[in-house]
């Protein structure tokens, strides 16, 4: 465990180093924009742009970014362990996994700073064209991700057979990059619920199926 941190250190200290202060930028900018700051803030949104959450402004300049910077840790730290072992992943999917949290953390902050400053967006189109763009990118380096307990399929059958574990990623992986397609463009064009939600739905059903169709074919053998 303590080689693969120190490896992982080695290998992407200044990735590291980048995508924590991309996290903590958060709390930099809340603190230049804090007496313009309404408080509370709305920190979470329905599909209507309608806040249903709030929080106080010190948690949402302070605390935010801190639990997102452990979280990102947390999820490196685990990519490191033994049964978690990041060198399952193809070389530039690392990447995907280091910039997440950090993208998701510069979402966040746009949207509840620009909430609050009165920016004219749609929250709702927003999110579900980065959303797209995850699964539109995840799907495109699926093909390359070896068996591990962290990212990717994990089904009972796909955990418990290499063959099964390829096959499943190598037919998800088409269908995750048109289907985070569709919703980049459903989120341009302004998406209406259901299709987006059915989207996302055969994005989870089609590779869960065929993966349990070669497991049912297999031990009919």
């Amino acid at each position: 465990m303590k080689k693969n941190i120190s490896d992982l250190w080695r290998e992407h200290k200044m990735l590291l180093v980048i995508t924590s202060a991309i996290i903590l930028m958060q709390t930099l900018v809340g603190v230049v924009l804090w007496d313009r700051l309404p408080d509370p803030i709305a920190t979470h949104f329905n599909f209507r742009n309608e806040p249903g959450g709030w929080s106080s402004k010190a948690f949402t300049v302070f605390g935010m970014p801190l639990i997102l910077l452990a979280l990102h840790w947390v999820c490196l730290l685990v990519g490191c362990s033994p049964n978690h072992q990041m060198k399952n992943y193809h070389g530039k999917i690392k990447y995907v996994v280091l910039f997440m949290i950090p993208a998701t953390a510069i979402l966040m902050m746009v949207l509840c700073y620009g909430y609050a400053l009165g920016a004219p967006f749609d929250i709702g189109r927003i999110v579900l064209v980065f959303v797209g763009v995850i699964f539109a990118v995840t799907g495109n380096y699926m093909p390359k991700i070896r068996r591990n307990y962290t990212m990717g399929i994990k089904l009972p059958w796909t955990m418990a057979d290499d063959e099964n574990w390829n096959k499943t990623h190598r037919m998800a992986a088409p269908v995750w990059v048109v289907c985070g397609l569709l919703l980049i463009v459903l989120g341009l064009i302004g998406y209406t619920t259901w299709f987006a939600l059915a989207v996302i739905c055969i994005m989870v059903f089609l590779p869960v199926a065929y993966s349990f169709w070669l497991h049912f074919k297999k031990n009919r053998q």
